[in-house]
């Protein structure tokens, strides 16, 4: 396990930019990483259902992000709204939940992603998709059904994504990238909120 994460994280090398949208998002992602939704996930507390409606609420996004972003030439390994559906499913068998009634994915969110800029809409790459390479791979081990982070090839993947954001970022845009980032991780932040005020029978 332990030569697995080091091969994960040490997979690509960021340039100076990458660099610069780490430090300057550090801030936001640690909160985030200490919020009690995420830490629950790291200790396995998270229960079954809570998970259920945080896939639910975070698919619109995936299924965004892979048509506008990534297009019809997505490797099969990065198509996680598919993978997403699948633990919904598996879910859907053991949770008495009803989705519907629990749909808090912010209109907002996915609005705001609709209007920015084919180059600022890949920061949801940033956010998701890396979260799911990287520690989505320490994740698992305490969640039930894992096809979300499921890859073939980790190192290959996270090739592929940290080309796609580093492709036309360049001192004239990072700064407008690391503030779009930053709102995502509000949006997640604020949708995390929302799902651990939920009250399960």
């Amino acid at each position: 396990m332990i030569w697995h994460l080091i091969k994960v994280l040490t997979a690509y090398r960021p340039n100076k930019l990458s660099k610069k949208i780490k430090q300057e998002t550090k801030g936001l992602h640690d909160e985030i990483e200490s919020h009690p939704f995420f830490k629950s996930m790291i200790d396995g507390s998270l229960s079954n259902e809570c998970y259920y409606v945080y896939l639910f609420n975070l698919l619109p996004i995936y299924k965004s992000v892979e048509y506008f972003v990534l297009g019809e030439n997505i490797v099969p390994d990065l198509k996680q709204s598919k993978k997403i559906n699948q633990d919904i499913v598996e879910y859907s068998k053991i949770c008495n939940v009803r989705l519907d009634a629990n749909n808090f994915f912010c209109n907002e969110w996915l609005a705001h992603f609709n209007k920015k800029s084919p180059f600022l809409k890949k920061t949801e790459l940033y956010i998701r998709w890396l979260a799911d390479l990287y520690g989505g791979q320490i994740l698992k081990k305490n969640i039930k059904f894992t096809n979300k982070y499921e890859f073939k090839d980790v190192r290959k993947c996270i090739k592929i994504v940290r080309k796609l954001i580093e492709k036309d970022l360049n001192d004239s845009n990072v700064n407008e990238f690391i503030n779009e980032v930053n709102k995502s991780y509000n949006f997640h932040k604020n949708l995390a909120d929302k799902i651990l005020a939920l009250k399960f029978d």
